[in-house]
C-alpha cells in the first residue's frame, strides 16, 4: 500500500494502480469516454484529465505513487474537460447517439451541431455509421489488443482523422473474423449488429452449442431474432467467434423439423424390401405417440429376433451428457448392446486410446486459461486453432502479444496462427512421427532431458531411449522437409523454456497411425517433465461441444460412462446391480461395434439403426459407400433438428429441440462441466432428446413387461437433474458434480470426495495408470500415397464460418451468405501446372468418386497437395476420402488421400 492525497484527503491504495482507479475506491466520479476495464487504458478523450503533482494527466492510465498529489475537480479541470468533449462530439449526430452520452455531452457543453455526413459501411453481421463516432479508439484497442486482428485503425491525422478498416478494403479482405468485439465496446453505436431486437421477451444464460471451448452466452429473444453476447465473469474479457455471435438463428429456421415423421410402408405394415411403389416410401406427419409406439415396436422385434447385437445406436457430441447419459443406458441395460459410438470415433478414438497407454486418461490435462496465462512455450501441431477453436485462438495470440511466449506451429498449410509463431514448420503431411522422433534425439543427445522426473515418474525409459538414439535425424529432415537447424531450435524451446503446452487435433490424431502420433507427442512431453504442471500437459482440443462428455457419459462401444471397462467383470456387476430388472439377462460384456463397423454391417448382422443428433451421410468417409449402406439398412431411426443427408434413408425422423431449448450441461474440451439454460420451450412439436428417451425407454419397459429391481432400473426421471443424480451414483470422475457447484465455480472432472472442487491439472502428482510410460514409436506409410493417376496429396478440415456438416452453420443466412460454396486450396504453381485459375471451377477427383468445388490460390497451401472442407454436400470432400483405420482406434485416415485435379 502507498499514501496518497486526493482533494485534500490523505488515502491508502494499493501499489500501481491508476489515478481513476484509486479514485473509484473512494467512491470519486471521474467522466471517461475511453475508458473500459478490459482494454489497455490509452487515455485518448482526454476526458478523465486531473491534476497531480501541478501536472495535467489524463487519470486512467496514469500510475500512481507515493506521496502522490490529485486533485480532480476544479473549473479549470471543467473547462480542458468540456474542451475536450466538445472536440470529440461536434462532427456526431447528437440525436442518435445512447441517451447516457447525450447526458454527459448536455452537462459539459453548450453548442452541439453535426457537420457532416458519412456513408454507411456494411458487412454481413454489423454497420460501421461514420456519423456516429467520435474517434475514441475503442474499436481499435479491441481488435488489435484484445482480438489481434488489427482490422480497425485510424487514417490522416488532425482534423481529417477517420476510422480505417484494414488497408483501405472490405472487412473481408482485411481479415475481419466478425467476432463482434467491436461492436460491445462501441460506446455510440456507430459499430453496430445488423439485427437488433426490438423488445426483450426472453432471456438466459448457457452454452454455447458450436465447438468444445464451451463460451458462456447470453441469448435474448424479442419474439423474431436471437441475439448473443458473450458472458463476462472474469477479469479478461471473453471473446465470441463469429459463429457464438451470430450463428445461433438456425433455431428459429423455419426449415425445422416439426413434427415425427414415418415412411408410409410402415403405417401400412408393410417391409421396407416389399415397398416398391415411389409412394409407398413418403413421409408422413404422424402423432409422437403413433412414432414412438413403432420405433418402440420395431426396435422389440428385431431384438427379439436377433438379440442387441443386430441393434446399432449413434449418440451425439451435439447432446447434453444427460441425454448421453439415458441414449446409452437404453442401449446397454434394455437391449444388451455395446454397439454405441460417436463422431469422437471420427476426431480423437485415437487421442482416448495413445493417452490411456501412456498417461492412463484421455482427456485434456491443462486448462484453456492456465496455458494462455502460464505457458512459456506453446507446441501446436495439427491443430488450426483459430479456425476450429476461435475463441482459445484468440486467448493464444493475447499470450503471445502480452507475454511474448514462444509459439511453435507445425502444419502442412500456413494457418492464421501461425503468423503468431516464432518458428513454423511447414510439416509435409502425414510425416509427424519422424518430427517428434527428431525432437525427442536432439532433447537427449543435447542432455535437455528432464531427468529428475523421467526417474520418479516414468517407465519403460531406457527402452525408449536407446531407440530414440538410434533414430535417423537426417532421415527426418528428409521426410519432414524441415532444416536440421529448425528442428534444432523447436526442441531447444520445448525442453529449456518450460512450461510447454503441446497441441493437438485432428491433424495429428486421423490416421491410419493416429494412436501413434499421439503416443510420440507423449513421449516428447514426458521426456521433458512437461506433464502435470501449470502451462503444460497433453492438450487435445475436442471439436464438438459435447464430444468430451458424449464420452465421460459411456458413448463408446468398450466403456461405460466414466471410461469403466465392459470387460471388467467388477464393473458389469456393478451396472447389473444398478440397472437391473427381475429376471433379466446379465448385461453384454464384449465390446460393440464402431460407428464405422456399424455402417460396414448394415447389410449383415446389424438390423437396427438409432441415430441421435449425427449426419454419417456427411461425415464418414468414403461417403458413396456409406449410402449405399444407409439405403439397405431394415430399420434406420433418426433423431434430429434438422432434415440432414441421413434423413434420406431413415424410416423414422424424430424433430429434436436445440441446445437454446433445453436444461443439462455439456462439459467442453477442458473437462469443464457447464450448465445449459433453455432460451423458451421446444419450438414447434418438437421434443428435447431427454424427453423422448425417457418417454421411449418406459414405452419399451412397459411393452416388454420389464419390472424394475435395481435402484436405478426404472426410467423415473423427471427433471436432468434426476439424471444427473444417476451419474453422480454410476460415474466416479463425476461422483460430486451438482448443478449449484457448476453454476458457481470452474469445475473440471474428476469432481469426487479427493477432489470435491474438481481438477484443473490432471497428473500433478502420479498419473491415472500408476507411472507415465514411453514407448518406441516407429514411423509408418500413410494407407495411400500418390502415383501418376493421383498425384497430389488431399487434406481435410473445417473453416471458421461453417461447422461440422454444416446442419446448423448453413441454416443461418450470414454464414451460409459468406460462404456459401465448396472450395478447395490449392498452390499457385500447381495451379499453373494443371492450368487452374483462381475462383474457377476445378473436378477432385479420387479412387472413391469426384467433386467440383472452387479453387482458391494461396502460397499457404504446400505445393502437391490441395486442402478441401466437408461443410458442403455439393461437393463433400468425404466423398473422395478413404475408409482406412487406425487398427486399435478405428479412426480412418482423413488427412491423406491420393487425388487428381481438373479444369472444368
Amino acid at each position: 500500500m502507498i499514501k496518497i492525497t486526493i482533494n485534500g484527503k490523505d488515502i491508502n491504495t494499493p501499489e500501481g494502480i491508476t489515478i481513476f482507479e484509486a479514485c473509484q475506491r473512494i467512491g470519486i466520479e471521474i467522466p471517461t469516454i475511453c475508458y473500459d476495464k478490459y482494454l489497455p487504458h490509452i487515455g485518448r478523450c482526454k476526458v478523465c484529465i486531473v491534476k497531480a503533482d501541478n501536472r495535467y494527466v489524463t487519470s486512467c492510465n496514469t500510475k500512481t505513487y507515493e506521496g502522490m498529489n490529485i486533485i480532480t475537480n476544479t473549473d479549470e479541470l471543467v473547462e480542458i474537460r468540456n474542451t475536450n468533449i466538445q472536440l470529440m462530439f461536434e462532427n456526431v449526430d447528437f440525436e442518435k447517439l445512447p441517451e447516457n452520452l447525450k447526458k454527459l455531452a448536455a452537462a459539459n457543453i453548450k453548442n452541439i451541431t453535426k457537420n457532416s455526413s458519412n456513408q454507411m459501411v456494411e458487412n454481413l453481421f454489423f454497420n460501421f455509421n461514420p456519423d456516429l463516432c467520435f474517434l475514441c479508439g475503442k474499436c481499435v484497442t479491441a481488435c488489435s489488443n484484445l482480438q489481434g486482428r488489427f482490422i480497425w485503425n485510424f487514417r490522416n491525422k488532425g482534423v481529417d482523422l477517420a476510422l480505417n478498416i484494414g488497408i483501405d478494403e472490405s472487412f473481408e479482405d482485411g481479415g475481419c473474423e466478425f467476432c463482434g468485439t467491436c461492436v460491445d465496446f462501441c460506446p455510440t453505436g456507430a459499430i453496430s449488429n445488423k439485427k437488433k431486437l426490438s423488445k426483450v421477451t426472453t432471456k438466459c444464460e448457457t452454452i454455447c452449442s458450436y465447438c468444445g471451448v464451451g463460451c458462456q452466452l447470453d441469448l435474448s429473444f424479442d419474439g423474431e431474432n436471437i441475439i448473443s453476447k458473450p458472458i463476462q465473469n472474469g477479469e479478461k474479457y471473453s471473446s465470441l467467434c463469429v459463429k457464438g455471435r451470430y450463428g445461433n438463428s438456425y433455431v428459429l429456421n423455419s426449415q425445422r423439423l416439426k413434427n415425427p415423421l414415418v415412411r408410409r410402408y410402415l403405417l401400412e405394415n408393410t417391409s421396407k424390401k416389399e415397398a416398391l411403389k415411389d409412394t409407398d416410401h413418403e413421409l408422413m406427419e404422424v402423432s409422437w405417440e403413433k412414432a414412438l409406439d413403432i420405433v418402440s415396436d420395431k426396435l422389440i422385434q428385431i431384438y427379439k429376433k436377433y438379440g442387441g447385437q443386430a441393434l446399432s445406436f449413434m449418440s451425439s457430441a451435439k447432446c447434453t451428457n444427460e441425454e448421453n447419459y439415458l441414449f446409452q443406458k437404453l442401449a446397454r441395460q434394455i437391449f444388451k448392446t455395446n454397439n454405441i459410438d460417436h463422431c469422437a470415433r471420427l476426431c480423437h478414438s485415437s487421442t482416448v486410446v495413445g493417452l490411456i497407454e501412456t498417461v492412463g486418461s484421455g482427456a485434456m490435462t491443462n486448462g484453456m486459461d492456465d496455458i494462455a496465462e502460464n505457458s512459456k512455450t506453446v507446441f501446436i501441431i495439427g491443430a488450426n486453432v483459430t479456425e476450429q477453436h476461435p475463441v482459445f485462438g484468440v486467448m493464444l495470440r493475447r499470450a503471445v502479444m502480452e507475454r511474448k511466449i514462444n509459439l511453435i506451429v507445425a502444419d502442412p498449410r500456413f494457418i492464421d496462427i501461425a503468423e503468431f509463431s516464432d518458428i513454423y514448420l511447414n510439416i509435409k503431411s502425414g510425416s509427424d512421427i519422424y518430427l517428434i522422433n527428431a525432437l525427442c534425439r536432439i532433447i537427449l543427445e543435447n542432455n535437455w532431458q528432464d531427468d529428475t522426473f523421467i526417474k520418479e515418474r516414468c517407465e519403460n525409459f531406457e527402452e525408449f531411449k536407446k531407440y530414440i538414439l538410434t533414430f535417423d535425424v537426417d532421415e527426418a529432415v528428409a521426410k519432414t522437409g524441415i532444416d536440421y537447424e529448425k528442428l534444432f531450435q523447436t526442441a531447444k524451446l520445448i525442453a529449456t523454456e518450460k512450461p510447454t503446452a503441446a497441441i493437438w487435433a485432428m491433424g495429428i490424431t486421423q490416421h491410419i497411425y493416429g494412436v501413434d502420433n499421439v503416443i510420440a507427442i507423449s513421449n516428447l512431453q514426458l521426456l521433458t517433465g512437461n506433464v502435470g504442471v501449470k502451462g503444460g500437459g497433453l492438450n487435445p482440443l475436442r471439436g464438438q461441444n459435447n464430444v468430451q462428455g458424449a464420452c465421460d457419459m459411456g458413448g463408446l462401444p468398450d466403456v461405460f460412462p466414466g471410461y469403466q471397462k465392459v470387460i471388467d467383470k467388477d464393473v458389469i456387476n456393478k451396472f447389473h446391480n444398478l440397472w437391473q430388472f427381475e429376471n433379466d439377462l446379465p448385461l453384454n460384456n464384449t465390446p460393440g461395434y464402431t460407428v464405422t463397423e456399424m455402417i460396414d454391417n448394415l447389410d449383415k448382422n446389424v438390423k437396427a439403426l438409432y441415430i441421435m443428433g449425427e449426419n454419417p451421410a456427411m461425415t464418414e468417409p468414403d461417403i458413396q459407400k456409406v449410402t449405399e449402406k444407409l439405403k439397405i439398412c431394415d430399420f434406420l431411426v433418426l433423431q434430429d433438428i434438422f432434415p440432414t443427408e441421413t434423413s434420406k434413408f431413415a424410416d423414422v425422423i424424430l424433430p429434436a429441440a436445440t441446445f437454446a431449448e433445453k436444461d443439462g450441461t455439456f462439459t467442453n474440451t477442458e473437462r469443464r462441466i457447464q450448465r445449459l439454460s433453455p432460451l423458451f420451450k421446444p419450438l414447434y412439436n418438437s421434443k428435447t432428446d431427454f424427453e423422448i428417451l425417457n418417454t421411449l425407454a418406459n414405452i419399451i419397459i412397459s411393452k416388454m413387461k420389464l419390472k424394475p429391481s435395481g435402484i436405478y432400473s426404472s426410467w423415473n426421471y423427471k427433471s436432468y437433474e434426476d439424471v444427473m443424480d444417476e451419474i453422480n451414483a454410476t460415474t466416479p470422475i463425476y461422483e460430486q458434480v451438482s448443478y449449484k457447484k457448476i453454476k458457481k465455480e470452474k469445475i473440471c472432472w474428476p469432481v469426487n470426495s479427493k477432489y470435491p472442487n474438481g481438477t484443473p491439472i490432471l497428473h500433478t502428482k502420479s498419473f491415472s495408470r500408476g507411472k507415465g510410460k514411453f514407448f518406441a514409436i516407429s514411423p509408418q506409410m500413410p494407407h495411400e500415397i500418390t502415383d501418376e493417376n493421383f498425384p497430389l496429396i488431399l487434406n481435410t478440415g473445417r473453416e471458421i464460418y461453417h461447422w461440422h456438416g454444416g446442419e446448423l452453420t448453413r441454416r443461418v443466412d450470414e454464414l451460409s451468405k459468406i460462404s456459401d460454396h465448396p472450395v478447395v486450396l490449392i498452390h499457385p504453381e500447381d495451379a499453373k501446372r494443371y492450368d487452374i485459375k483462381d475462383n474457377s471451377n476445378v473436378k477432385i477427383i479420387s479412387k472413391r468418386g469426384e467433386i467440383i468445388a472452387k479453387a482458391f490460390l494461396t502460397e499457404r497451401n504446400q505445393k502437391g497437395t490441395v486442402f478441401g472442407n466437408f461443410h458442403f454436400y455439393e461437393g463433400n470432400v468425404n466423398t473422395l476420402t478413404a475408409k482406412a483405420l487406425d487398427p486399435k482406434a478405428k479412426i480412418p485416415q482423413y488427412k491423406i488421400s491420393a487425388v487428381n485435379i481438373q479444369s472444368i
